[in-house]
């Protein structure tokens, strides 16, 4: 029993990424408050609370998430105001993780609490459940930990601290919690699919397979949802046969995507599938292809995202007794996602610096940052920054202000003022005790 538990253990809790939970977090929370303010219209859910009474039943999700206001009351217009906009802040928080926590299991409630009031007045889907559940897992998690505001303020207020920059190292990317929201989802999608499947054959039985079934919903949604495809699917029996089959071989093998290696296969298959449903029935499951970012890792270790070799390296040579520097490169190697950067402090390292860049001298290197590239070619201040924004893909948004026509010649100026401005601590030198 011991030996069933440490498996489950290391199963749900080995440390994984805390960047992919991040990623996950982003893709989430971007993709919900995208279809947030697309589809969940507040002029709508005004309409609805302004409706009949009688034709309102209070789903009991909206009971719990409502109890504080009595139990089975129902949603006043001004209030769902108030939660639309409190959804749509509450959603760019979380997107960028300032206050992640509170702000993701916010931003889970007043999606869940929207769409319960939708579904409290007879109307019902089920394609929006995965998403929900995403959001609270990933809410629950140290989603904020790795490429959040959050993260970049702790690192810096540490950093301010103790006037000392440590780099991150592997360990440091890696957590027990950040695996078991993915894989929870990664489940879910599991059941999902095997239920939709053994639907299919409890109520159809292999008939369900002879192609009369789709070709009818597909010709049916294709006409009364405007959908050409759908009508030209309904047909061609045969073509109907074929994704009868192949729809039903992917929902009852869809487990096998748990599988690393085969992760990959099945997401791709999935984005057909979904995207094949929305052509032919306009059903739009866009939600799931959002939600399969919960494959991220195996996608990365084994599918398409996999690196093709190690990142080129660029050494960053900063003044260890600037605390404005120190500050610099705690938010350069938050944002590192790559691990692409080398940093070496002048102060302290002064022999691998002179061996990667035997021309620059300490002067030179305290009066602004070096930036040494992959080729052994070195870039100062502005332009150093400048190298760096190509090789952070987080930075890439800012290249094309940093390549404006009077980017030449302004940048300096600026960086050269700024660097005029900064101060040193000097008594960290070695000399201070003397």
């Amino acid at each position: 029993m011991k030996r069933f538990l440490r498996i489950l253990h290391d199963y749900w809790f080995r440390p994984a990424s805390l960047r992919d939970l991040a990623i996950a977090r982003m893709v989430l929370v971007g993709s919900q408050l995208f279809l947030f303010m697309a589809t969940m219209d507040i002029g709508y859910q005004v309409w609805l609370a302004k409706s009949d009474s009688l034709a309102f039943r209070a789903l009991p999700t909206l009971k719990v998430l409502m109890a504080p206001f009595g139990w089975g009351v129902r949603p006043e217009p001004m209030f769902l105001q108030v939660v639309w906009y409190a959804g749509l802040i509450t959603g760019v928080t979380a997107l960028i993780g300032l206050y992640a926590r509170p702000s993701l299991l916010l931003f889970a409630a007043i999606n869940t609490l929207i769409i319960a009031h939708v579904y409290s007045y007879g109307e019902g889907h089920h394609r929006e459940a995965v998403m929900i559940i995403a959001l609270w897992a990933i809410a629950l998690a140290p989603s904020a930990r790795a490429l959040s505001v959050d993260a970049v303020r702790e690192r810096i207020r540490f950093t301010r601290q103790g006037l000392t920059f440590a780099p991150h190292t592997p360990a440091d990317d890696l957590s027990p919690y950040a695996r078991w929201p993915l894989l929870l989802v990664q489940w879910m999608f599991v059941l999902i699919y095997l239920s939709a499947a053994t639907s299919k054959l409890r109520f159809g039985g292999l008939d369900w397979l002879n192609g009369y079934t789709l070709a009818y919903y597909a010709g049916h949604d294709g006409i009364t949802r405007d959908a050409p495809l759908g009508v030209w699917v309904a047909g061609h029996l045969t073509i109907a046969r074929l994704l009868s089959v192949g729809a039903l071989l992917f929902e009852l093998t869809f487990v096998l995507a748990l599988i690393p290696r085969l992760a990959w296969i099945y997401v791709a298959a999935g984005f057909a599938v979904h995207l094949g449903i929305w052509f032919t029935q306009k059903a739009p499951f866009f939600q799931y292809l959002f939600v399969y970012v919960v494959f991220i890792e195996s996608l990365r270790r084994w599918g398409p995202l996999r690196s093709r070799g190690p990142a080129p390296v660029w050494t960053v040579v900063y003044d260890g007794l600037c605390p404005l520097c120190l500050r610099t490169m705690a938010l350069l190697d938050e944002l590192d996602g790559r691990r692409c950067l080398r940093y070496l402090d002048l102060e302290h390292q002064w022999d691998a610096v002179h061996a990667a860049a035997p021309m620059l001298t300490p002067e030179q290197a305290r009066a602004a940052m070096h930036v040494i590239g992959p080729d052994g070619r070195v870039y100062r201040g502005f332009f150093a920054f400048r190298v760096l924004a190509r090789a952070l893909p987080i930075l890439w948004t800012c290249l094309p202000f940093l390549y404006l026509p009077l980017a030449t010649q302004a940048g300096p100026w600026i960086y050269r003022h700024v660097a005029e401005s900064r101060t040193r601590h000097l008594c960290r030198a070695e000399t201070c005790a003397v």
